[in-house]
């Protein structure tokens, strides 16, 4: 069966994250949602059904190949890309000055998850561009966006980020690849490593973001630079090839049509680039691009998690196990242990979206140009807090639905032949990709928390603590209401016990920010059901959809808020248990 979006609750979810990011204030942006946005959805659901899904099963039996330093994609991708771009959407939220619909980022994200949940494999591809022409708006030369946004925003380009080499996973301090100065550009020469779409046959040119270390550089990160290398040198109407090209491809365990690349830059003398931002400024100008899809990466985890809650679905009210007092045979969505499960995927994929949701409604709030300074601040301080949040909770999420996705399958999830498998196997890399969670999790703690003294933290409690008290006090939300109080204090309390202890020390903070992140995580999960409850609760009566989302509300009160309880006690044991332990003397 194809992938369907859920249209009418990804709606409402649109609604609520306008609200939460307080934009509906805001006219131009209410009526640009209701007016613009179904659709815009209506469109890009049939795109996903129609286009994208049916490609995802063939494009991972066929991978990608290496053919004379040139990546030939699965049969069907071309096709689709190009139809994805007739369709303009690589321009959805691109800015209009550059041929962009300029609509708002909260609707590309809705889009932006049902290419993930359709097929995150060619996702991938229109992501990095939709970064890479954040980053070039937001750091590049007038000359350099003229030239290069308006085909990055028609789809006629894509663009990929080139930041990991061989001996340099995450400590980027350590990158080696070289840009030396010839007159108004530089000349690059390096390896580059798991470079996703770092080649391709969809488009004629890709647009490289490339970090390298210029001549007399500082050591370490603060000495890097970006730098714009394309595939191919535009000019005279003609395209030169530039000294870059893919010489491997990795086989990986998941998003196998994705072509993950090994790049060689220099090795005809050198590959041309052209500065992006300051000298030596090159981690500031890519963290533009690297958050932007790190919001990409948790809004194609939610489609991966909504892809598995169907196929568990689906399944599960087909496969008759077991018999009922009549003795006849019934479906396993009867069985009480499946049902759990089936609500366990519905509210955490809920609960994801949401909060992902949120995260781009906030960016659209910090970005507003209407707005003053004084409003635009606190929207970007929430999003840089939201931003690493959303990116690790929607990726973890996504693993736990697949995998109760198979279990809900039982043995034939197993197989290779059943599409949940290769979501679970699509899903594992989101929690690696854009910087792991551990890195989202330390950099939530100590730079989005501890430096500025827990206030950015103490703006969200109180909007989770204020929307809890709002609730009704209906039997069915005291749970909801009565664990998100208690959760709200109990994280201020540790937050400001971590402020005292001054945790930003290296090895304290890394043994207790992972267990913060999800405490926080599961907490803000929580906030986002407590908000759909309260728009619910008046139409219990008279609603059956507004009774199913209070019931799912105090699910989640049930059956996942308790695990905030579990990270509060990790991290209140510290890092004595992790360093007083050696695993080599096991």
């Amino acid at each position: 069966m194809p992938y369907e979006a859920p249209l009418p609750l990804m709606r409402l979810t649109l609604g609520q994250a306008a609200r939460a990011a307080h934009l509906y204030a805001r006219v131009s942006y209410a009526e640009t949602l209701e007016e613009v946005g179904p659709a815009v959805l209506e469109s890009a659901a049939r795109l996903a059904r129609e286009v994208l899904s049916p490609l995802n099963r063939a494009g991972d039996a066929a991978g990608c190949r290496l053919e004379n330093g040139s990546v030939v994609t699965p049969t069907g991708f071309r096709s689709a890309y190009t139809r994805f771009c007739e369709d303009g959407w690589p321009a959805l939220a691109a800015p209009t000055e550059f041929g962009g619909q300029g609509l708002p980022m909260l609707l590309a994200a809705a889009a932006t998850e049902m290419w993930g949940g359709a097929n995150l494999s060619f996702a991938m591809c229109p992501e990095a561009a939709s970064g890479a022409i954040e980053a070039l708006a937001a750091h590049a030369a007038a000359s350099l966006r003229r030239e290069y946004l308006p085909p990055l925003v028609s789809g006629a380009w894509t663009a990929s980020m080139c930041l990991t080499e061989p001996q340099a996973g995450s400590d980027l301090s350590t990158v080696r690849t070289s840009a030396e100065p010839e007159g108004e550009h530089w000349r690059l020469s390096g390896r580059k490593t798991f470079i996703s779409w770092g080649d391709h046959d969809l488009t004629e040119n890709i647009v490289h973001l490339v970090l390298a270390r210029t001549p007399q550089a500082p050591a370490g990160a603060k000495g890097l630079s970006l730098f714009l290398v394309p595939k191919r040198l535009p000019g005279g109407g003609a395209h030169d090839d530039n000294d870059i090209r893919a010489i491997a491809l990795e086989h990986k365990m998941g998003i196998r049509a994705s072509p993950t690349c090994a790049m060689a830059l220099g090795e005809r003398g050198g590959a041309r680039g052209w500065l992006i931002g300051a000298l030596h400024g090159g981690l500031e100008c890519m963290f533009t691009m690297m958050n932007h899809m790190r919001l990409g990466v948790a809004l194609h985890s939610t489609g991966l998690a909504e892809r598995a809650r169907q196929l568990a679905l689906g399944y599960a009210q087909e496969r008759r196990q077991g018999r009922n007092a009549a003795g006849a045979q019934r479906p396993i969505i009867e069985h009480t242990d499946v049902r759990r499960m089936l609500l366990s995927m519905s509210v955490l994929t809920q609960a994801a979206r949401a909060l992902a949701y949120t995260a781009a409604a906030t960016l659209d709030a910090a970005h507003d140009a209407q707005a003053d300074a004084s409003q635009r601040e606190p929207a970007q301080r929430r999003l840089a807090l939201l931003t690493p949040l959303a990116k690790a909770w929607c990726s973890d999420v996504a693993h736990e639905v697949a995998s109760l996705g198979i279990q809900v399958h039982g043995g034939m999830g197993y197989m290779e032949d059943c599409e949940i498998s290769q979501v679970f196997r699509d899903s594992r890399i989101g929690s690696i990709y854009e910087g792991t969670n551990y890195i989202q999790a330390h950099d939530l703690l100590t730079r989005r928390v501890l430096r500025d003294d827990g206030a950015t933290l103490e703006e969200l409690l109180a909007d989770i603590r204020a929307t809890a008290l709002a609730l009704p006090t209906y039997p069915a939300l005291s749970l909801l209401r009565e664990r998100l109080l208690v959760e709200v204090a109990e994280l201020r309390l540790a937050a400001r016990g971590l402020l005292s202890a001054a945790t930003a020390e290296h090895e304290s903070s890394s043994a207790v920010a992972g267990a913060f992140l999800q405490w926080l995580a599961v907490t803000a999960g929580g906030w986002q059901w407590a908000l759909s409850a309260l728009e619910a609760a008046p139409r219990i009566l008279t609603d059956a959809h507004a009774r199913t989302v209070v019931n799912c509300a105090a699910f989640y009160a049930a059956q996942i808020l308790p695990r905030a309880r579990t990270c509060a006690t990790l991290l209140a044991s510290g890092a004595a248990p992790i360093l007083g332990a050696d695993p080599l003397q096991l």
